[in-house]
């Protein structure tokens, strides 16, 4: 092949460039021109930092010439500054190289363009980070929006619980029955096989068995002596009334104490109201919080009757077992009453027996 050919083929497309010792520019090729934008003229006898780009660390040069003058070759990427401002990037080869005498009289550098890599690699590098950044702000959003629910959570446990007390306090009850029947609601749906989310769910919703009180005149509410067959169909009302207060909400935790609120004074034996639902087609959780809330009423003092003792009420529940309430849930109960006791003394109050 022509050596004229080869040489203008080396020209055109080796991004090759030479100096002296000092780093003056002796020799570029075309290709070296048509990467830089300047023309040979502009380049030839030139000091090699008018490539250097402001990006570029001192301390990279300082290695590469004291590579340079110990004899031996240097190997880096160098990012450059071409004529029109722009920047490019090259792998580049630098080498010593001598003269007839074998006396190093400059440098010669081969170069690759590896711009279209540097900005790949830059591209990547930007979208690691804004993944990095997009996770961190996911976590951070989650976080709060965890955080957010369980506030929201909170504060509708605490009003739930807070419109529970008020149905008890028209009647002359404590807070600590609300409280009470809660806890007991929980370890009985706990005792009997309910998964613990389910089971804390019907503690924060039993507070409201009884919301639908609000809707009850006091003077029947608080009636000292019996009620009177009339009085006793208002009062089986306040199912009613809790129910419609609470079941237009799409909340689970609403649902299921509108649940309560309208079936916790059916009967097993379908003898109760306001449907004279029987067995298990009443709620579970209507259910339980039947036991719960006869076990605290019954041991409590209130208006109308002293509080029961203890072996009065087991009599009751061993006689009610199947016709009041579930028997399973007697059993369950009664099996494990002293537990039950705990929770009493714990929210004691002077309406406690």
């Amino acid at each position: 092949m022509d050596k004229e050919y080869l040489l203008q083929t080396f020209d055109k497309e080796v991004i090759f460039s030479a100096t002296d010792l000092h780093g003056k520019i002796v020799y570029a090729s075309e290709a070296f021109c048509k990467i830089s934008k300047y023309s040979k003229e502009e380049l030839l006898g030139k000091n090699h930092n008018i490539l250097r780009h402001s990006d570029m660390p001192k301390e990279l040069f300082a290695d590469m010439w004291s590579t340079l003058k110990s004899g031996k070759e240097w190997y880096g990427e160098i990012k450059n500054r071409a004529k029109d401002g722009s920047a490019y990037w090259v792998n580049a080869h630098i080498a010593p190289y001598t003269d007839e005498r074998d006396e190093v009289v400059g440098y010669h550098a081969l170069r690759e363009n590896i711009t279209d890599k540097k900005a790949l690699q830059e591209l990547q590098k930007n979208m690691e980070n804004m993944n990095e950044y997009l996770q961190e702000e996911v976590h951070r959003r989650i976080k709060d929006i965890v955080a957010l629910n369980k506030e929201i959570r909170e504060t509708q446990k605490e009003i739930i619980f807070t419109m529970g007390t008020i149905g008890e306090s028209r009647s002359k009850e404590t807070g600590n029955h609300v409280r009470r029947v809660a806890e007991y609601s929980r370890l009985l749906a706990e005792y009997s096989g309910m998964d613990k989310f389910h089971a804390q769910m019907l503690k924060e919703a039993s507070p409201m068995h009884d919301i639908g009180k609000v809707g009850i005149s006091d003077a029947i509410l608080n009636k000292p002596g019996r009620h009177t067959a009339q009085e006793s169909e208002i009062m089986k009302t306040h199912t009613t009334l809790g129910y419609e207060m609470l079941r237009h909400s799409d909340k689970e935790l609403l649902q299921i104490a509108a649940t309560v609120a309208y079936e916790h004074h059916e009967k097993y034996d379908g003898s109760g109201y306001p449907r004279g639902l029987a067995g298990e087609d009443i709620s579970l959780y209507a259910r339980i919080t039947a036991v719960a809330d006869v076990f605290d009423a019954l041991g409590s003092e209130r208006v109308y009757k002293k509080a029961w003792k203890d072996e009065d009420i087991v009599a009751m529940f061993e006689e009610e077992k199947g016709r009041h309430f579930d028997p399973l849930l007697v059993d369950i109960f009664l099996n494990n009453i002293e537990d039950f006791k705990k929770i009493r003394d714990r929210y004691c109050d002077v309406a406690c027996s």
